[in-house]
């Protein structure tokens, strides 16, 4: 199946649907055609994400969009009140990724680490460790382009080379069937090639922005824990990357406050499960 692909925008700091409606359609009052082609990522039209990838329709109203592509998944607008998930992009890294698993093995928490091909590659030992302690492994790509900006083909080969990665790295197949697309960026090919793959895109609900506050912990923590759309307001997955130093400095702490404010901690896996009753969400190898 070939899927047609619409043009995509990422959002800015203070936009608003209507506000992109009249600066990319001409007309603000098209935001509901933008709505309308992205029900998995915009739920509520109201609240839009800063940095969300969103499709638009043809600037000629006349033009037929291509239509949205469903997903199962986790995505940036929901709530999950009481249960905080972990998740670790980009690694696994030679120095920090050891780090984190340390820190959740003392903690006793697990959590699901979307890796990139290249390091997969670099560092099987780490895969190794991860599944052996009872962790997950997501597809974050073979080596992290903007899949919206690739064609089918070049999506399609990301995938298939990280699962070949991974499968050499583990001595035995694991199915990535979590997949986060490199800067949570999806489109409707994106969609549809996972779809037709049996995966699930895995969003976050709380960016920790790590991968912003790169000396200021401080920071990184206030945003886990904002009082108006923290996590535990919002409850879900958390957003960390186990590249950086800082997302190890920071880490500890943060574990403990979940705890401290009762939040369950949970694996995206068990998300899923609650979001999908119906479906047989694998377990974790």
């Amino acid at each position: 199946m070939q899927t047609t692909r619409n043009a995509t925008y990422t959002v800015q700091p203070k936009d608003t649907l209507g506000s992109i409606a009249k600066a990319k359609l001409g007309d603000a009052r098209r935001w509901s055609e933008i709505a309308a082609l992205n029900p998995d990522v915009l739920p509520d039209p109201n609240r839009v994400v800063v940095g969300m990838t969103i499709e638009l329709p043809p600037t000629n109203p006349a033009e037929t969009p291509a239509p949205p592509s469903r997903i199962r998944g986790l995505f940036w607008s929901e709530r999950f009140p009481g249960r905080a998930a972990l998740t670790f992009d980009d690694g696994p890294h030679p120095v920090n990724t050891p780090k984190v698993l340390d820190i959740l093995k003392k903690a006793g928490v697990k959590a699901t680490f979307f890796v990139v091909g290249t390091n997969v590659r670099k560092y099987p030992e780490l895969v190794r460790r991860i599944v052996a302690e009872g962790h997950a492994l997501g597809g974050h790509s073979d080596d992290h382009p903007d899949l919206a900006k690739v064609d089918r083909a070049e999506v399609a080969r990301q995938i298939a080379e990280l699962q070949s990665a991974v499968n050499a790295a583990l001595g035995h197949p694991y199915d990535l069937w979590q997949v986060r697309p490199p800067y949570g960026s999806m489109d409707s090919v994106v969609k549809e090639v996972l779809q037709s793959s049996g995966r699930m895109a895995v969003m976050w609900t709380v960016d920790s922005r790590d991968w912003r506050f790169r000396r200021d912990d401080s920071r990184i923590v206030q945003s886990v824990f904002s009082p108006t759309d923290g996590i535990q307001v919002r409850g879900g997955a958390i957003l960390f990357h186990d590249i950086h130093s800082q997302t190890v400095r920071v880490l500890e702490e943060v574990v403990n406050r979940l705890k401290r404010a009762r939040l369950t901690l949970v694996t995206t896996e068990q998300l899923l499960r609650q979001k999908y009753p119906e479906v047989s969400v694998p377990a974790v190898s």
